[in-house]
């Protein structure tokens, strides 16, 4: 019964919320009932918890009122309102792809080409398209990657597909601008960055990729990465279309990555279905499946949301970071400190949206655009390492939910040490990036 509620309350949700997407400016009472109707889900949410999730939320808390000081007013939840009633309409969408994905044809095709393979010999391949496709639909990827393996893959196929899949979407961030990582850098620093943080970010996605590929493949003895593709040429020009149309979308209205996610893909499933209307009633099953089984993902990342719109008016952390660094830090022990606290934070359940911000706040005072590029890479390194593996962030929620794992193995598993080596080596590469430019353009 909790979960037919469940499943009726979210779908009116998303309904009311996704006018707010498109028409921000002229929507604030469908904002404000939209609002009402997703606390109500959350509430009800609340009731189906799974243990794993009830101790993460715990755990918010505790962190929320520590940094915060106390709990939200009802005022503060309204100011929060614009991040929650994106996810409000996220979730949904997701599901919408994941129930449209599973019935085409050449998603089948592609789960008995990966039910063929070694779990392993498909890492890089999968980590590759997911990097691309990840830079411009973020988190959808993972319902596109889960949707194409096979129903009854074992937990250690599922597993290598999970984390792989993190390591490509997740070290998108790097460089890409259609994160909310990238627009929370354009809060804090000057004007002119992006395109050197984004050339840097691309050359250290692409150091990171060689450097993943040589040690999965020197395990496996398979060096081919085009046999390590091959089971997912069929889904290749879906995954393009996508990606262009989410763009084409950004472009056209100026949305983010995620704004752009939601208003494309419910165009692209009514343009599916009506070309396709044999798969109609199969779609609708799958979605209302995916919709009563959701709940715990979308509460503990609302927590999290709540959380870092509001820490961005306490001062703790910088009366902190002033005990340390003083008041003006230099470049290098920035380029090192910031991608390592990131990730340090994440690991203990502090999202990069929580710890980034402040941070920013701190270290983006009297930079030149040279530095302020170096300052929005490190920053993106950081929260690339931490979403990688914190156990708040939406990619280990989603993943967890998606590949039917536990958020323990994903938080503490084989990508624990790779994202550190990433915080760790990208900011040692990035002090020496610096160096190296500054003595040849200074």
């Amino acid at each position: 019964m909790i979960n037919s509620f469940k499943f009726w309350l979210s779908t009116l949700c998303w309904a009311v919320c996704f006018p707010t997407l498109v028409f921000a400016e002229s929507t604030t009472k469908l904002e404000f009932l939209g609002l009402i109707l997703f606390l109500f889900y959350l509430l009800l949410a609340c009731l189906k918890l799974r243990k794993n999730s009830l101790i993460i939320l715990t755990i918010l808390a505790v962190i929320g009122t520590v940094l915060i000081g106390d709990w939200p007013s009802w005022q503060e939840l309204q100011s929060s309102s614009e991040f929650l009633l994106i996810f409000a309409c996220l979730f949904p969408t997701l599901a919408v792809m994941r129930s449209m994905a599973i019935t085409m044809t050449p998603m089948l095709e592609t789960q008995k080409r990966l039910a063929a393979l070694d779990g392993k010999n498909a890492a890089s391949g999968i980590q590759l398209t997911s990097h691309l496709i990840g830079s411009v639909i973020n988190i959808g990827t993972f319902s596109i990657i889960a949707a194409a393996l096979p129903q009854n893959a074992d937990i250690k196929k599922r597993s290598v597909a999970a984390i792989s899949a993190m390591r490509g979407m997740n070290s998108s961030i790097l460089w890409s601008p259609f994160f909310i990582s990238f627009a929370v850098a354009s809060i804090y620093l000057p004007d002119g960055f992006a395109m050197g943080a984004i050339s840097l970010g691309a050359l250290i996605a692409a150091f990171f990729f060689a450097s993943s590929h040589f040690i999965i493949h020197s395990k496996t003895g398979n060096n081919s990465l085009l046999e390590s593709i091959e089971p997912l040429k069929p889904i290749i020009f879906w995954l393009i279309l996508i990606g262009i149309s989410v763009i084409v979308m950004s472009l056209i209205t100026g949305f983010n990555a995620l704004k752009a996610v939601c208003v494309t893909m419910p165009l692209l499933f009514i343009i599916t279905l009506v070309s396709r209307p044999a798969i109609t009633k199969q779609v609708f099953k799958n979605f209302s499946h995916l919709q009563k089984k959701s709940g715990d993902e979308i509460l503990i990342i609302s927590v999290s949301m709540i959380i870092a719109t509001q820490i961005s008016e306490a001062g703790q952390l910088q009366m902190v970071l002033s005990y340390f660094y003083g008041t003006e830090p230099t470049i290098r022990s920035i380029l090192i400190s910031l991608p390592i606290l990131v990730w340090l934070a994440a690991v203990f359940g502090i999202h990069p949206i929580i710890s980034a911000a402040p941070l920013l706040a701190y270290f983006s005072t009297n930079l030149t655009i040279f530095d302020a590029a170096f300052v929005a890479q490190a920053h993106m390194i950081g929260w690339s390492a931490g979403t990688m593996v914190s156990f708040s962030s939406l990619s280990t929620i989603l993943v967890s939910q998606q590949f039917k794992l536990n958020n323990t193995t994903l938080s503490f598993g084989t990508n624990f040490p790779v994202a550190a080596l990433l915080a760790t080596v990208g900011g040692l590469l990035l002090i020496l990036l610096y160096e190296l430019l500054s003595f040849i353009l200074l």
